[in-house]
């Protein structure tokens, strides 16, 4: 059952990587929004949100791979 885990880390990191430019449209596109950026803060928050999700599934994969290979 350890494959499966390596399997699932392999997507999670493929999928998070695919995500990162299209987030990284998605921000800009919003940022370039007069009513985004209306409000104080709320780019800041974006870039979190978007790079945050992304990362975190590459890290998340990699957490995977990790524990597929150490058991």
């Amino acid at each position: 059952m350890e494959i499966a885990k390596i399997i699932g880390g392999a997507i999670a990191i493929i999928i998070g990587l695919v995500l990162l430019p299209v987030t990284a449209l998605f921000i800009a596109k919003a940022k370039a929004n007069t009513s985004v950026a209306a409000i104080n803060g709320l780019t800041s928050v974006l870039d979190l949100i978007g790079y945050g999700f992304g990362f975190g599934l590459v890290g998340i994969g990699v957490g995977m791979i990790y524990m597929g290979f150490k058991n």
